[in-house]
């Protein structure tokens, strides 16, 4: 065997081992991990509902709803929120919109808050008796802990 084959071999070798370690490494990352849907969205017991005595009007949170997206690589997760409610007008006040402050916390494993956002809400009453609205909050970014899923996270929404 020549010199020149043999170093073609052993280059040969080479660029095999290093195609296959290569090969193994870009297939086997943390992201095939799957944190499962998105955690549960939901209103803050105890602020759920906020009389505002100056206006005589009443706001009161109905339902969450949320869609997510997982980052892996970064170790986080972004979100956003849809709020739906009433305004409930108490004595056919004249007021012709009211401002109203929301908040939403993203609460980790043992009831910790990861992060916490306010959000000033207008809503235009209309002088209707009950003033339906609904509030899109749009992206809200937190981190997760690896290997956490889901389900180890909830987001609180509730009125300030």
């Amino acid at each position: 065997m020549s010199y020149s084959s043999f170093w073609k071999l052993n280059m040969f070798k080479y660029f095999f081992i290093f195609l296959t370690v290569f090969v193994i490494v870009s297939c086997s990352n943390s992201s095939d991990f799957d944190p499962g849907p998105c955690p549960r969205a939901a209103i803050l017991k105890g602020s759920e509902s906020k009389d505002l005595k100056n206006f005589n009007l009443s706001v009161e949170l109905n339902r969450t709803v949320m869609i997510c997206e997982y980052n892996l690589r970064r170790n986080n997760i972004n979100f956003d929120v849809g709020i739906f409610g009433d305004v409930i007008n108490l004595d056919s006040s004249s007021q012709q919109s009211i401002t109203f402050n929301i908040f939403i916390a993203f609460v980790g494993p043992e009831d910790s808050v990861i992060n916490k956002w306010s959000k000033k809400v207008s809503v235009k009453v209309k002088n209707k008796t009950i003033s339906t609205f609904s509030v899109p909050i749009e992206g809200l970014r937190s981190n997760v802990e690896e290997g956490r899923t889901g389900s180890s996270y909830k987001v609180l929404v509730g009125l300030e």
